[in-house]
């Protein structure tokens, strides 16, 4: 005769019962990351191909962007180069971009202590909200030009030449025409050079 007694018959219900649930409700499946965000937005194809006629290559991460000056750095971090100014890439520039705790805004990002150190090399650093274009020019946020970064820069390294010079990994440069125009060119972590 038959082995199936009421209580495994009940048992067995009950786990093809449970094997049905575990097929029918899915598991969620993992978000998946955007792999190039700037200022918090990924990056469409537009704005790749913008990147990509301007000879940027830019590796899979979490950047922001300053479209005023043409700034750049990795998500939380202090600038890492420069590339052309006024584009659209990802969202709105944050105040936190680089993690801030400074209290010195330029364009509205509150600057890493690491672009406060390089700043105090050419200019003393005043806490409080500033803007920057791309050709150097700053004054506070509002108001009228105070200087210039690249011109204070050139004077204080003190070049009478053309150009300033490497740094000193001699992997970018920084200098400055006869007409007093800034130049920067260097490697950068985002892939490719960078010319500014």
């Amino acid at each position: 005769m038959s082995d199936w007694r009421p209580w495994r018959c009940g048992r067995l219900v009950g786990w093809i019962a449970a094997a049905a649930l575990l097929h029918v409700v899915p598991a969620a499946p993992a978000p998946i990351e955007p792999d190039l965000v700037v200022n918090a937005l990924p990056l469409g194809k537009a704005e790749r191909q913008a990147l990509q006629r301007l000879g940027v290559r830019a590796q899979p991460g979490r950047y922001w962007y300053d479209s005023v000056s043409g700034a750049w750095g990795i998500e939380r971090g202090p600038t890492a180069g420069f590339i052309a100014a006024g584009l659209r890439l990802g969202g709105a520039l944050r105040p936190d971009a680089s993690g801030g705790g400074t209290g010195v805004f330029i364009n509205g990002r509150e600057l890493h202590p690491l672009d406060v150190a390089g700043l105090s090399q050419i200019v003393q650093v005043i806490p409080g909200r500033w803007w920057v274009n791309a050709q150097g020019f700053f004054g506070p946020e509002g108001g009228p030009v105070w200087g210039n970064l690249w011109l204070l820069a050139r004077q204080r390294q003190g070049s009478r030449s053309p150009w300033s010079g490497y740094s000193a990994d001699g992997k970018q440069f920084l200098g400055f025409d006869g007409s007093g125009n800034g130049y920067f060119q260097g490697s950068n972590p985002v892939g490719g050079p960078t010319t500014w």
